[in-house]
């Protein structure tokens, strides 16, 4: 059995999409310092940085471009997404016994994609029921 052409197109949208814009989303939270210090970057720093930045950008094109995602693979995305943003702030939180106001950013936003991820799931739940 071989992979399937559809099935690996599929595979490879999702996660160019999913790795391009967590990565885009820690390149953010680090440069605003959430979890740590801001960083110092030098200008040499600063132009890789740009070059990342723009190679994300151009990954999460070619990931939306190469296939659009199914309702199903959407909900797996935000709900994947979700259980990050709310178990990473939630277990440092937990670790060092201290509630921030970062803490508490991430995890409004792993709840917001909880809730869009539910809301999809909703969705497909009314197609299929609408299908039989």
């Amino acid at each position: 059995m071989g992979l399937r052409r559809p099935t690996f197109r599929s595979a490879t949208s999702f996660f160019l999409v999913a790795f391009s814009t967590a990565f885009l989303m820690t390149i953010g939270m680090r440069l605003t310092g959430w979890f740590t210090k801001a960083p110092v970057i030098s200008p040499e720093q600063n132009k890789s940085l740009g070059v990342a930045i723009m190679v994300s950008v151009i990954m999460l094109a070619v990931g939306a471009s190469i296939r659009r995602m199914e309702v199903a693979e959407l909900r797996s995305a935000l709900l994947g997404a979700a259980s990050v943003l709310l178990a990473l702030p939630l277990s440092q939180a937990a670790i060092s016994q201290s509630w921030d106001v970062a803490t508490t950013i991430i995890t409004l936003l792993g709840v917001v994609l909880l809730i869009a991820g539910l809301l999809v799931s909703l969705s497909i739940e009314q197609r299929n029921e609408g299908q039989t």
